[in-house]
């Protein structure tokens, strides 16, 4: 989400696969397809609160059933 001088790749695959989940959606809308984006910062740990896979796996199935919007977090973003 924020460009990092040490990790210069990943923010520009970061925006690469968004645009391209963006236009999915846009391309598909018609045909009731739904694409979103979860973006999930730091770690995926069991123990975590936002993004232990137990959490993910439902905010995931929201994703699929609600079909409200494209991109969604899976934790607050620091400031």
């Amino acid at each position: 989400m924020r460009p990092h001088p040490e990790r210069a790749g990943t923010p520009v695959a970061f925006a690469a696969e968004s645009a391209y989940a963006a236009m999915l959606r846009d391309a598909l809308a018609d045909e009731n397809i739904h694409a979103a984006q979860l973006i999930i910062p730091g770690a995926i740990r069991p123990d975590a609160e936002y993004s232990s896979p137990a959490v993910l796996a439902d905010r995931l199935f929201a994703l699929h059933t609600d079909r409200d919007g494209f991109r969604h977090y899976a934790a607050p973003m620091p400031e």
